[in-house]
Parts: structure tokens; C-alpha cells; sequence
């Protein structure tokens, strides 16, 4: 890269500041709270999978049923932040300032909270009500790549009512090869808006996009990579051009750094809290240790506590998932000296609300 393109220690790329919001996401420190499926707009390169195109909530992983909920989860996590995301937050405007609001009065001034945003619903009187709710960080993403639809249109005219209140703004895109000139356009009209940053984040598909992407004759990168061919490079050329041309900070936002990165340090700060004494927190942020599967959990527990002499303290009934969970050497010394349908596995799960199991190995 050329001096004034910078590499993140990240896997991404900037010119100039990351804004505020990414310097806590890269470290795991923003919690993901996702409070609408619903959107104005259907973006051929939506990823969301089709529960989350409905009217739910999620603080990371968990489910919201109630505030504290969404309390509990910035507590395990240890965010120092939020990033407001959907759908399109203000499609359910009330809700989404209710959790601001919370955050802030639990937390503290502090706690930086940004929300994505296509623009559509971005009138005067909402942006009013989520600016006093205590918003820090606005970032926009209009319909750039349909400017002749009348929602542009009506999002580019909002776009200019966020100035008018003391926030950070800016703008969020995708990197879609061949639209090169529509991302220039974008980032002149921020920057002589007085925007702060363009974020540009790397086009990847999922279950729910992929067919839209492939019909546009985009492709992946690789048989092992969701990133599509010539997105990073357009994004590289895009921010090269963006330093010469405008005064914004930009942050190319790779598909590796969420994988790789913002990801296993948000999991690595949850998993740490969250860990019983009897499991291993990994390098990539899971956490690893053995089971015992058997059909009466009780009467093995007592087996292995009386028989065997394992210490009760490193054993621990889980009934919802069906098994006895202990120290990953435990397991290994039992699964050689104990005969009959007790099933052994090591085990690495995700320190998620939904514990997603990533691997199991089998000890017999």
C-alpha cells in the first residue's frame, strides 16, 4: 500500500481516523444489537438470513424479550459500546430509542453508541428524537446503486437534515465491482456535507443473497471464501482515490477482519465471563472441554462422584443439554476406563446465548 492507505492491524484498510465506532468493533467491544429485520428498501446484497428479515431483536446472539436482556448482555460481553443495526433501525423509531436511552442511563455518556441507516425514515423529528436519546455516531446508507428510485432521492435530501444536530456522520457501503463511479459521487456529496467518514465494507454473500449476486455475474473469491471477486480491490482503488480527492476517513472493512477478528475478540471477552472452572477459553475465543452423554444424568453423576472418585467440583449436570460436563482431561482418563453406553466427546462451543457447537470429538 501507498503511505497514505494504511493497513489496520486489523485485515482492513483505512485512510486517515477510523471513526469512533470501529476503534471499539475491532476490539470486540461493541455489542450487535439488532433491533428490526424490517427495511424501506430490498438491497439485492442483503445478507440477513430469513428469520432475521422479521421484526425481532437480538443483543448479539440473545434473543431481547426484555430490557434486561439487552442489560445482561452488554455486562457479559463488557461493551464499551453499541452498534444500532437491522433492517433499518428507524423502521421501528420508539424501540430503538428506548434502547439508546437505556444504554446511555446505564451506562454512562461514555458508552459510544452508532446506528446504520438507509436514510428513508431519517426525517428532522426522528433524527430530533435520536440525537436527545443520546445517538453519538450516524452512518447512512442510502440506495446508491438505484439513484433513479424515489427512495434516493428522498434518503439523499435527509441525508443533509443529520448536520443540522452536534453528532458524528457519515456514510456506510458496500464495495460492489463496477460501481466505482457511484461510490465517488457518494463520497463528494459527504464531503461537502462536512461527513466525517465513508465506510466501505467488502461484498460477501450468504444463504439468503447468493442466487441475486450470482445472476449479476458476481462471483466468489474461492470455494472456502463468501468474499466476491474484485471487491477488496475496487475498495483499495476506491480509497486511494477518496485520499486524493476528499477530506473523509475511510475504513475498508474486510470480510476477514469480521471473521477473524472482530468476532474472536468479541467472543473472547464474553467467554471469559462467562467460563465455568472446568472449561478452556481457545485462542479464536470458544470454549473447550469434555461430556459425558448417558440416558439417566443423575445416576451417572453419582457413578463418577462415588465410583470413580472424580471431585464433585469438576463435574456439572447441564439437563438442558442432556449431558455431564467436565475438564477436557477428566473426559479423556474416563473415556478409557469406563465401559457401557456412556458416550464421551471434547467439545468447543461458541460462549453465545445459543452455546452454537463448533466441533465435537468423539473419545471412543
Amino acid at each position: 500500500m501507498n503511505g497514505l492507505v494504511w493497513e489496520t492491524p486489523y485485515f482492513s484498510y483505512a485512510v486517515r481516523k477510523l471513526p469512533k465506532g470501529c476503534q471499539l468493533c475491532v476490539k470486540g467491544e461493541k455489542l450487535v444489537l439488532f433491533v428490526t429485520g424490517k427495511c424501506p428498501r430490498d438491497c439485492f446484497y442483503c445478507p440477513l438470513s430469513e428469520h432475521r428479515r422479521e421484526d425481532v431483536v437480538y443483543a448479539n446472539e440473545r434473543p431481547v424479550k426484555t430490557l434486561d436482556d439487552i442489560i445482561e448482555e452488554v455486562l457479559l460481553q463488557e461493551a464499551k459500546g453499541a452498534g444500532v443495526t437491522g433492517g433499518d433501525p428507524m423502521a421501528r423509531l420508539e424501540r430503538t430509542v428506548e434502547y439508546i436511552g437505556l444504554l446511555k442511563e446505564t451506562f454512562g455518556r461514555d458508552f459510544h453508541i452508532h446506528l446504520y441507516t438507509t436514510g428513508a425514515l431519517a426525517t428532522e423529528e426522528n433524527l430530533e428524537k435520536l440525537y436527545e436519546a443520546g445517538l453519538d455516531e450516524i452512518r447512512f446508507h442510502p440506495d446508491l446503486f438505484n439513484p433513479n428510485s424515489k427512495l434516493f432521492n428522498l434518503e439523499i435530501e435527509n441525508i443533509k437534515k443529520a448536520f443540522e444536530f452536534d453528532w458524528d456522520v457519515g456514510g456506510e457501503i458496500p464495495s460492489i465491482p463496477g460501481q466505482m463511479e457511484r461510490m465517488k459521487w457518494y463520497a463528494k456529496f459527504l464531503d461537502g456535507l462536512g461527513a466525517k467518514f465513508l465506510n466501505v465494507n467488502e461484498l460477501e454473500f450468504s444463504e439468503t443473497n447468493l442466487r441475486a449476486i450470482l445472476d449479476r455475474g458476481y462471483k466468489p473469491v474461492s470455494n472456502e471464501s463468501a468474499a466476491i471477486n474484485g471487491s477488496l480491490e475496487l475498495g483499495l482503488e476506491f480509497l486511494e482515490w477518496g485520499e486524493k480527492n476528499t477530506s473523509l476517513s475511510y475504513h475498508l472493512c474486510t470480510a476477514k477482519l469480521k471473521d477473524a477478528v472482530q468476532l474472536r475478540n468479541r467472543l473472547k471477552r464474553t467467554a471469559r465471563n462467562i467460563a465455568r472452572p472446568y472449561m478452556e477459553v481457545t485462542e479464536e475465543g470458544t470454549l473447550r472441554f469434555g461430556i459425558a452423554e448417558y440416558k439417566a444424568l443423575d445416576e451417572l453423576y453419582d457413578f463418577l462422584v462415588e465410583e470413580a472418585g472424580v471431585p464433585p467440583e469438576w463435574l456439572y449436570i447441564n439437563y438442558e443439554r442432556g449431558r455431564i460436563e467436565m475438564p477436557e482431561e477428566v473426559a479423556l482418563e474416563l473415556a478409557g476406563a469406563i465401559e457401557g453406553d456412556v458416550r464421551f466427546f471434547i467439545v468447543e462451543e461458541y460462549p453465545t446465548f445459543d452455546r452454537l457447537e463448533v466441533e465435537r470429538t468423539p473419545l471412543q
